[in-house]
């Protein structure tokens, strides 16, 4: 198992905020066991960015969702590995070993999450203001006028109109962007070290995806956070992350610096993914021929011996189909699971 400051690749900077080493969620279903992560690493430091990228169903949500140990009520069981995370005190918890009481003191404090759809997640029966209000109220002890002026100054952060008349309305009385601006002022209420975006742009049309993205970018940059960024879009993580990590079918199979991983990737499965982007050009300038991937991501019952991508690939070699290959060295911060990627990179 590599060490801190060897996994992934990233070998400088400051200790890791966050450290996740040979993490393991299965869910134990009827029909068998779907091991939805299998074996991820990934590391994440303070002011810094981490995109992790796959189809849907290659296990990013559920790595951040066992980050944020909100997986209690599902058939999923964590069957190995670590989760380190790095107070701004400096104090170090093994989140996976916090007590449930313990953990719900560092859940939205020190560690927070945007999900997917604001609209499952926001209570309609509340205010948008009573609900920036609570995790201030839980956390930080205020009274109801001190949080109310707190989740004020959050609404003009994350730039509410009219925050002044907005923070008595209710969900369903705003529109999608303004409903996924005011989950990020939730995640960001209590100034937390780690913020994790579960694909926050999803639902939106692609105007308001940037300006997400845009206040996203600042406000990491104004807080000095670690944020990791989950998404199946390759063009936003050239816009707003440092690192990137590509998952498929629950393994990480590339990771590195984002602006090598997509001038050159070293992984079929991650060119494949750039290949799927209809406005990219090749190095000339002439706009790429689009490509959709072959195929369909693996029964998780079932994974395919081997490399799990080798069925889908075009570079696949007889050894593809025997061998499971690990994260191998590219470079000092790259990383790649496949066995061919130097004949490929050739």
């Amino acid at each position: 198992m590599p060490s801190d400051t060897q996994a992934l690749g990233h070998t400088h900077g400051s200790p890791p905020v966050l450290a996740v080493r040979d993490l393991r969620t299965h869910f134990h279903t009827e029909a068998g066991i779907i091991r939805a992560v299998n074996g991820v690493d990934l590391t994440v430091r303070e002011g810094e960015t981490l995109a992790v990228v796959g189809e849907s169903g290659s296990g990013k949500s559920v790595t951040g969702l066992t980050v944020m140990r909100l997986l209690g009520r599902t058939s999923a069981r964590v069957e190995g590995g670590t989760i380190r995370f790095s107070r701004k005190s400096g104090e170090e918890l093994d989140l996976l070993a916090l007590p449930e009481r313990e953990m719900q003191k560092v859940r939205g404090r020190d560690v927070a999450m945007i999900f997917q759809d604001p609209m499952s997640s926001l209570n309609p029966v509340f205010t948008v203001g009573d609900q920036i209000a609570e995790p201030i109220r839980i956390h930080e002890g205020l009274g109801r006028r001190e949080a109310r002026e707190r989740a004020l100054d959050l609404l003009r952060q994350v730039g509410i109109s009219d925050p002044d008349g907005r923070i008595d309305a209710y969900p369903h009385q705003l529109s999608g962007g303004m409903r996924q601006r005011v989950m990020i002022a939730v995640a960001l209420a209590c100034d937390p070290r780690l913020l994790i975006a579960d694909e926050p742009t999803t639902a939106l049309d692609v105007t308001i995806q940037s300006q997400i993205v845009t206040l996203l970018k600042r406000l990491q940059t104004e807080r000095r956070m670690a944020m990791i960024f989950v998404t199946h879009d390759l063009k936003l993580v050239g816009e707003i992350a440092d690192r990137v990590a590509v998952m498929y079918a629950s393994q990480v199979v590339e990771e590195g610096p984002v602006a090598e991983v997509l001038a050159s990737p070293k992984h079929p499965y991650t060119r494949a993914l750039l290949d799927c982007i209809p406005s990219r050009r090749d190095a000339a300038g002439n706009r790429r021929q689009l490509r959709p991937i072959p195929g369909v991501l693996p029964n998780p019952l079932s994974p395919p011996e081997g490399c799990h991508f080798h069925p889908r690939c075009v570079h696949a070699q007889p050894r593809c189909a025997g061998t499971e290959p690990v994260l191998e060295r590219v470079s000092d911060e790259r990383q790649t699971r496949c066995l061919p990627w130097r004949e490929i990179a050739a």
